[in-house]
């Protein structure tokens, strides 16, 4: 399989691809190259564009604030790399998927002209009250930004975006059409070759399937969950097919939640959460598994 066949083969999963996993929140098919994926698409046709400022609860935000943006390191690192690829004064930079606006709230601190794309209303409108930022929520295929912002952008970014899309390839292509030449795509994502997700393959097939670990937490077939975990090779394949030159690919360590985030999905016991909520901490210290992975690539 190319990867200009995913997305193809995602419209069509049972006669592409092989079930493999049956987890709590999906079933994650395998192509016979290896991509992992699962059936489930979000119907982004109907999600209206104008940002519905009443989502906004006062619980969402404090989800946003104390969950969503709770590793503030990570938006540093994300603001530090951009600003190791381009100037950021007067650049013009947009955000897919920018969730409550933290990272680019950062850009535009340090001069950069921003944009973000959110689907989700809530994540839109505190973007928009807390950090008062332009944002949109017409997804990045649509003509809106198709035909109104055609090679307008020095950068682009998909903070943990691309697995949660429903065509990789389309999103990838539409991206390219409105970086200038010349701009950075810049993707940082899951990791499938990774100690995580292979852990989480090792325990469903020993367990047959009754202890599938971090699969679990991977693939969710809900509004804007995990659709495809790409590993590195994949990543690189794609990004080249739609015009990119890879100009980094690297795998590191992080983690977008609290550290109880993901034990919740794995146990469905508080109790062991708390039990063992100590000693993930201290692994964490110790060890630094690479579980994602950062791609930039330079539009050629």
């Amino acid at each position: 399989m190319t990867m200009e066949n995913i997305d193809a083969l995602k419209k069509n999963p049972r006669e592409g691809g092989r079930l493999t996993y049956k987890l709590k929140n999906a079933d994650v098919f395998v192509s016979k190259s290896g991509f992992h994926f699962i059936d489930y698409l979000d119907p982004v046709e109907a999600i209206p564009p104008e940002i519905d400022a009443s989502q906004l609860t006062d619980e969402v935000a404090a989800y946003i604030e104390t969950q969503l943006q709770a590793n503030a390191e990570k938006f540093d690192n994300q603001a530090n790399i951009v600003k190791q690829h381009l100037p950021l004064q007067n650049a013009k930079v947009l955000d897919v998927g920018c969730g409550g606006g933290l990272f680019l709230s950062l850009l535009k601190q340090q001069g950069a002209d921003v944009i973000g794309i959110e689907l989700s209303d809530s994540r839109a409108q505190y973007a928009k009250a807390k950090h008062r930022l332009v944002i949109d929520k017409h997804p990045i295929e649509s003509d809106h930004w198709q035909s109104g912002y055609a090679t307008y952008f020095d950068a682009v970014t998909l903070w943990d975006v691309i697995e949660h899309v429903n065509y990789p390839l389309q999103t990838l292509q539409s991206v390219a059409s409105v970086l200038k030449e010349g701009g950075v795509l810049l993707i940082d994502t899951p990791c499938r070759d990774s100690f995580y997700h292979r852990f989480g393959e090792l325990t469903y097939r020993f367990s047959g399937g009754r202890f599938p670990t971090f699969l679990n937490a991977m693939y969710s077939s809900h509004l804007f969950g995990h659709k495809q975990i790409f590993s590195t090779d994949e990543m690189k394949q794609l990004f080249e097919s739609v015009g990119f030159e890879v100009v980094d690919l690297h795998k590191f360590h992080e983690l977008s939640f609290p550290y109880e985030f993901y034990l919740k999905k794995l146990f469905k016991s508080q109790g062991l959460v708390n039990l063992v909520l100590p000693f993930v901490r201290i692994f964490f210290k110790v060890f630094k598994i690479r579980n994602k992975m950062l791609v930039v690539g330079k539009k050629t």
